[in-house]
């Protein structure tokens, strides 16, 4: 007994179901309806001289499988499928048992445009035919597209390629990598193509000017610092029609600029055909003057050059992770004040990092996890003795871990649960830019911004979300210019400590505060939020138990 493999392939109409593809921002899910693959047409009106499925099954002899058209699984593959369908005293049904069993495995590789077909044959000798249709793309066609280049789309989704046979795995990767792209929504539709025996696919695209801009106000201020701040961004997202970021952003404090003055530029560049890689280049200008605690106040300008390549790991349905790793140059021009004497104490360090992202996505909740690893060996840059006029003790040999993890949970008649750990572990004393910055909005609210910094340090929060505030009113997110609104109640900690502190310096501080706020959204791109922390505990500039309100205002495009 032996299976013979053809090359023949036969002339057929196929009709497809649509495919649909998208992705979900900060969770990108591809999805796919697989069609099913029908019969030839004009199959019913020919007078088949193959073994037929009448009421009693016809018996003989199957010697060996003659299988035409088959390129996409290997030999040994379907010999190994139709084998136990061989031998004496066989009836019909195991000829289409052999016939079923290979659509199948066709159809669990990923090629759904695959047809296994029985043809009209007269039996000779125990050799049965088998005939597939391996359905190649006759044509693909971009629809829709007004802002991103039709070619470039067509070469990104390379498992569409016209002559090809579709494999469904590699489609949805490739949907999912086109949709990457915030301002871009790329759906597959299949339909029978115009030549027999092939598909055709268009690539519907709804897109918008990937052009956004945005500009906030807010009173996120630092000690002995002005109240109010000023933060804008421009960004482009198809740089020469090949989807990389340009993006520009500026942080001023109006009342007076010396308290904060930020600048910052980034370009993100896609590698073209390496969906999964990522380059990242990007400066920052600070000319500020921060605060710190106790008698130590630190003043200073500095300059960050860095980059990062930015790999996509491979993802599954409802899970997304990514891996980055890179360098920074980092100078900072800083005085150190100490009992009114100043000494300057600039500092130049170039210190390695690796990020891993992850965000798991379901139907009741979204999971978020960050952690990083930043080392740096003293030999490039500052050596040890300005090492240590930056920070006692400090040789510039050091390494820390941060990481954080975060949940929503939706609960019934609409309520949310959030909740974020996060925290730092080093190894040795820090310079103040690598220290964990303990109080204000992301951290402990009721505090100011950076109220307190440390080595090490732990963090945690909750709030409880209300409904939506129209629904309750019977109003539809959807079909309602409030586009989300909702209050919660909140409650934070946070702890900070420090490596090798001086004698007078403090080793440890504690935050601790309960409050509630109110977020909302208008018209799509009107935001605001406002939040009423109430500190617990004592710390330099902050009272325990005086309320402290902060407030964002921005307007994004």
């Amino acid at each position: 007994m032996k299976i013979v493999s053809g090359t023949g392939l036969a002339r057929t109409t196929l009709s497809f179901c649509a495919l649909v593809a998208a992705t979900s921002m900060f969770s990108g899910l591809a999805s796919a309806q697989e069609p099913s693959a029908p019969p030839s047409a004009g199959q019913d009106e020919q007078k088949s001289e193959a073994p037929q499925s009448p009421k009693a099954p016809v018996h003989l002899d199957i010697n060996e499988y003659r299988i035409e058209g088959t390129r996409l699984l290997p030999q040994e593959t379907v010999e190994e499928i139709v084998y136990p369908f061989l031998g004496p005293d066989r009836t019909t049904d195991d000829v289409e048992s052999a016939r079923a069993a290979l659509q199948k495995a066709y159809e669990a590789a990923g090629y759904q445009t695959v047809a296994v077909q029985i043809p009209p044959q007269r039996v000779r000798g125990g050799v049965i035919t088998l005939k597939v249709v391996e359905g190649p793309v006759g044509r693909l066609s971009v629809k829709g597209s007004r802002y991103f280049d039709i070619e470039e789309i067509k070469a990104d989704a390379p498992s569409l390629a016209e002559g090809k046979v579709p494999n469904f795995r590699a489609v949805q990767h490739d949907i999912v990598a086109l949709n990457q792209q915030p301002d871009r929504r790329v759906t597959p539709a299949l339909r029978a193509g115009a030549t027999p025996g092939t598909v055709d696919v268009d690539l519907n695209v709804d897109d918008t000017l990937p052009l956004h801009a945005s500009v906030e106000y807010n009173n996120r201020y630092s000690v002995n610092t002005t109240q109010q701040r000023i933060m804008t961004s421009v960004h482009y997202d198809n740089l020469w029609q090949l989807g990389h970021s340009l993006n520009f952003s500026y942080q001023v404090a109006p009342q007076r600029v010396s308290d904060s003055q930020v600048y910052s530029l980034s370009y993100l560049a896609r590698i073209p055909r390496l969906d999964w890689l990522s380059l990242l280049a990007y400066g920052v200008k600070q000319d500020s003057d921060v605060s710190t605690l106790g008698a130590i106040n630190v003043t200073g300008r500095g300059q960050i050059a860095g980059g990062r390549a930015i790999v996509t790991l491979p993802f599954s349905e409802g899970f997304f992770h990514t891996l980055s790793f890179g360098a920074d140059y980092k100078h900072f021009d800083q005085g150190v004040t100490y009992s009114g004497q100043v000494s300057q104490s600039p500092i130049t360090y170039v210190p390695i990092t690796a990020d891993y992202n992850a965000t798991w996505v379901d139907t009741v909740s979204t999971t978020q996890l960050d952690a990083n690893l930043t080392f740096h060996l003293r030999g490039v840059g500052s050596g040890a003795a300005e090492f240590d006029n930056k920070r006692l003790n400090s040789t510039g040999n050091f390494a820390y871990l941060r990481g954080s993890l975060s949940r929503t949970q939706h609960l019934p008649w609409d309520f949310q649960l959030y909740g974020k750990v996060q925290g730092q572990l080093s190894s040795a004393p820090l310079v103040s830019a690598e220290e964990l910055s303990v109080g204000g909005l992301d951290t402990v609210r009721g505090y100011l911004e950076s109220e307190v910094i440390g080595d090490n340090g732990g963090l945690g929060s909750f709030e409880l979300r209300s409904p939506y505030i129209p629904g309750l009113f019977g109003f539809s997110a959807d079909k309602f210019v409030i586009d989300d609104w909702r209050f919660y109640l909140f409650g934070d900690a946070g702890l900070a400590t420090v490596n090798s502190p001086m004698s007078e310096q403090q080793a440890t501080f504690y935050l601790a505060s309960i409050g509630g706020g109110s977020r909302i959204r208008l018209f799509r791109h009107l935001n605001g939020s406002i939040d009423a922390g109430v500190p617990l505990l004592d710390q330099a500039a902050t009272k325990a138990h005086v309320a402290r309100l902060g407030f964002r205002v921005w307007i994004d495009y």
